[in-house]
């Protein structure tokens, strides 16, 4: 998996925003509010290959998590990724 190249991470005052370009000539832009971990896993994965597994072993070095925990964390952070079109999946 990889985090498509158009996507920037912006500071608006105090939040975290993905914000997904329209697609079309009619103004459909998307925008994706991060939380403090999302926003750090998203810097780690920025311009990177990735997995899952990889993810999980990243949450568990920074947080006092277990790897099942971990695993349903990451699952639900790439799949929110995965349907908002943030991914690409090889």
């Amino acid at each position: 998996m990889k985090i498509k190249e158009n996507l920037v991470l912006r500071r608006i005052g105090n939040e975290h925003v993905i914000i997904v370009p329209g697609k079309d000539s009619v103004d459909m832009t998307e925008v994706y509010t991060l939380n403090e971990t999302s926003v750090w896993l998203w810097e780690q994965l920025k311009n990177e290959d990735f997995t899952i597994d990889q993810i999980v072993g990243l949450v568990m070095q920074r947080y006092e998590v277990d790897q099942e925990k971990a695993t349903s964390d990451v699952q639900e952070f790439v799949e929110v990724l995965s349907k908002g079109g943030l991914i690409i999946q090889d």
